[in-house]
């Protein structure tokens, strides 16, 4: 067997493949990630040490482990490495491709047909920052309860929208945002006012920097991986900024295990 772990900030993926079967596993993240947790969360899953071959490893602080655990080979793959070849074997891509990571922040990654991956950049927004922001303004931190209220609210109470303040610039679709929760010191918001305002402005932040990425790679659509986009508020924000510039979405349905298959496909082609 080999056993990949992805160490996120928020996140644990683990898979475990057997002879070309793989099985999946998620825990939260417990900080600081220390090279212990990968018996820990071995023995969690019911797997035995004994049955591993190697373990690769990628995210978190982990090219501080070393390189062998309880005898078990530790292959250690860069987490640009890990996020390209996860997109590329998900969605199986065989041309150039841009790659957005939503995970606690964001992340974009560029990719070639021949497995070279680059890091164009990323911001600190993504899933994290709807959690923190949410537990501050709404006291709730579990993502249902979040996505409830928010599709019950009006963001237009919460936010200037481009049919309030600007005329005249056609790519801008009336119901964007102009500012982001400006309208909040009228006080005549409700939580599911701010909670989709709040989950639309993330959209929005990952949406633009998606389509800007894609404008200047000359890309008509960009591929995203992770968990942020789960939200259907957010996803909804996203395409939306897309739209702007023509460009496509394309969302994977692995629940946040592509890195994993990154993982396995550099152990695979390199070991």
């Amino acid at each position: 067997m080999i056993a990949v772990f992805d160490f996120g900030i928020s996140n644990t993926d683990i898979a475990i493949s057997d002879n070309g079967n793989i099985d999946f596993f998620n825990f939260k993240t417990r900080l600081p990630i220390e090279e212990n947790d990968l018996l820990e969360l071995l023995d969690k899953i019911k797997i035995s040490s004994k049955d591993i071959s190697c373990i690769g490893i990628s995210g978190g602080k982990t090219k501080d482990f070393p390189n062998e655990i309880d005898e078990i080979r530790i292959i250690q793959v860069p987490e640009v490495e890990a996020i390209g070849r996860g997109a590329k074997k998900n969605f199986e891509i065989e041309d150039s491709f841009l790659a957005m990571s939503l995970g606690t922040g964001t992340g974009c990654i560029f990719g070639d047909k021949d497995n070279n991956y680059q890091y164009i950049g990323g911001i600190p927004v993504g899933g994290g920052t709807l959690i923190g922001l949410s537990k501050l303004l709404l006291n709730e931190t579990n993502i249902e309860s979040i996505s409830k209220l928010a599709n019950a609210g009006d963001r237009s109470v919460v936010d200037f929208l481009i049919k309030d303040v600007v005329s005249g610039i056609n790519i801008l679709k009336p119901n964007l945002s102009a500012s982001n929760f400006a309208k909040v010191s009228e006080g005549i918001h409700r939580k599911e006012d701010i909670s989709k305002a709040l989950t639309n402005m993330i959209g929005e932040i990952i949406g633009t920097v998606a389509f800007s990425n894609a404008l200047i790679f000359q890309k008509e659509e960009i591929y995203f991986i992770g968990r942020t986009f789960l939200e259907p508020n957010v996803k909804s924000a996203i395409d939306e900024r897309l739209a702007i510039a023509g460009i496509s979405g394309i969302y994977s349905s692995s629940l946040g295990f592509e890195n994993c298959l990154g993982i396995l496909d550099f152990i695979k082609e390199n070991y």
